[in-house]
């Protein structure tokens, strides 16, 4: 039996995959493709061992070296390793909260001035 944190967390972060491989401006997206294809062989893995152990077995045991070393073994093949950990997903949020903490940091020192 899965839970349901074994569908979503992984689902997640495949997802998230997806974002990573279309921001590198790539025709493909084999970060995905290959973790999703990972992530099933992982559930096909915990299904053999609990018929081989007739014993119920946790999925994340090899969910999560199958979703996670999958893609940073590419990355490191391919040379994307820092784009990966340094991957933003909302770089526009970041930029927008700057701008406006720049923004009002510049109408304090005006204030500042005119007080004096």
């Amino acid at each position: 039996m899965l839970g349901l944190g074994d569908i979503v967390i992984p689902g997640i972060f495949i997802a998230l995959l997806l974002r990573f491989d279309i921001s590198l401006k790539r025709k493909s997206k084999l970060y995905f493709y290959a973790t999703f294809i990972a992530y099933f062989l992982g559930l096909m893995m915990t299904i053999f061992v609990m018929h081989m152990f007739k014993h119920a077995q946790p999925a994340l045991l090899y969910l999560v070296p199958a979703c996670i070393g999958t893609p940073v073994a590419l990355a490191l093949v391919k040379g994307d390793i820092k784009t990966m950990f340094a991957y933003d997903d909302n770089p526009e949020e970041k930029k927008e909260a700057a701008e406006k903490k720049s923004s009002s940091s510049s109408g304090n020192k005006k204030e500042t001035k005119k007080a004096k």
